[in-house]
């Protein structure tokens, strides 16, 4: 089951530095948000930051919360841990952020709950065009599922909106009264996903800008990477199939074609990489005209992390 969010980054998106600071201080067993005052002190950030970033540590998959506070996930100490020697720690490979944005797509557990944030669930899986406005969204987050049972205000719908908008498109306002911290960019904006497109006039008059989704081919992404998520999302969606048609990794909920907006070609010509590369693991099909890919095989997840980070 699923369940939506639609606060908890206290209106701030991700920042270049932050992921990386407290993966620091959570390794080092230092927990900088369960004492505020300790954690403005640790990670040199406001009170309201230091909730956020709490919210976004979770949320990229880099920690879970127990009942002893947040303990570092198996990815983050992989990927981001400087003392054991992680793959990228300072968040410098393209290949980390394609990955934290896969994390953030599919959410966290909580119990027995899949929690995500609404916004990414909504322009991944539900948003059919590729070209949205702010009040478009709004209206649409209005009508989506709220767990909680209550109704969200405008404002709050908004904020998230923005959050979302701000994590991906570069030199977004971040408010007239900003500090120097909330101006950095977002590390999510280098993957290019997201951009403003000009601006539209909508029913009421005004005119709005309209940001629009990157499809097509995304030369940043790996096959390795698109095959670490393909694993995860086969595993975890549909464990029981030996097959999938492209079709099926283009368009379905959660599917890496729907996370990475990639149209059926360019998920066709990775998977050809995938099955030349790894004979073993992956075989190409064809049946009634239908492209797909079965699967042979399935390295376990330190193979496939390593694979991305290796030559």
């Amino acid at each position: 089951m699923h369940d939506f969010t639609y606060s908890g980054h206290e209106s701030f998106s991700l920042r270049i530095s932050w992921l990386p600071k407290a993966v620091a201080a959570l390794e080092k067993g230092e927990d900088p948000f369960s004492d505020p005052r300790f954690g403005m002190t640790t990670l040199g950030l406001g009170k309201n930051m230091i909730q956020s970033l709490h919210f976004w540590v979770v949320a990229a998959g880099l920690a879970d919360r127990t009942d002893k506070g947040l303990r570092l996930t198996e990815f983050a100490q992989k990927v981001l841990c400087r003392k054991r020697t992680g793959f990228d720690p300072y968040l410098e490979n393209t290949q980390t952020l394609w990955l934290l944005h896969w994390n953030l797509c599919h959410g966290w557990l909580e119990g027995e709950k899949r929690r995500r944030p609404y916004a990414w669930h909504f322009f991944m899986n539900i948003l059919a065009n590729d070209e949205i406005t702010a009040t478009e969204a709004i209206d649409h987050f209005a009508g989506g599922p709220v767990a909680s049972g209550k109704d969200l205000s405008a404002v709050t719908l908004r904020q998230h909106f923005e959050v979302f908008v701000r994590t991906y498109v570069q030199g977004q306002p971040a408010g007239p009264r900003s500090t120097p911290e909330e101006t950095l960019d977002s590390p999510l904006t280098t993957i290019g996903l997201l951009r403003e497109n000009g601006d539209r006039k909508l029913p009421n008059g005004k005119r709005e800008t309209v940001y629009r989704f990157v499809t097509g081919s995304k030369p940043s992404l790996s096959f390795k990477t698109f095959r670490y998520c393909l694993h995860e999302w086969w595993d975890h969606n549909q464990a029981d199939e030996k097959s999938l048609m492209v079709r099926q990794i283009a368009h379905r909920e959660d599917s890496p074609g729907r996370c990475f907006r990639l149209p059926e070609s360019a998920i066709h010509k990775i998977l050809v990489d995938l099955a030349r590369e790894y004979p073993k693991e992956f075989e190409l099909t064809e049946s009634r005209s239908q492209r797909g890919i079965s699967r042979n095989l399935r390295p376990g997840r330190d193979v496939l992390l390593s694979s991305i980070y290796t030559a």
